[in-house]
């Protein structure tokens, strides 16, 4: 494990419900990710949804940082499993170059 990936699990946090409901549950899941301005960071960002067969409901990314070294990303599924929402979580903690993730699964209304 290189020190940018170990530094990249630690800054991250999940606010994620806790996971006392059935599975099959539906959860609208949103996750916001900070990490390095790199062009290949948005597709590995992408891959763990696609791989679930899930399409996002919103994708937005931009450089927010102002020297520019830095990538936000924003992704919202809606109406996917709670074990859906959850593997797409531990996914997007092992992408190489996330910083932070912040994670909200909330009980679709």
């Amino acid at each position: 494990m290189t020190a940018a990936h170990t530094a990249a699990l630690a800054g991250v946090v999940s606010n994620s419900a806790p996971s006392n409901s059935s599975e099959s549950a539906a959860v609208a899941a949103r996750f916001h990710v900070i990490g390095d301005a790199d062009p290949g960071l948005l597709p590995r960002l992408l891959e763990p949804i696609a791989k679930l067969g899930a399409t996002p409901m919103r994708v937005h990314a931009s450089r927010e940082a102002g020297d520019g070294s830095e990538l936000t990303v924003d992704r919202r599924l809606g109406l996917v499993a709670q074990r859906t929402a959850e593997q797409v979580e531990s996914a997007l903690r092992r992408v190489i170059g996330v910083r932070q993730l912040v994670v909200v699964i909330e009980p679709a209304t």
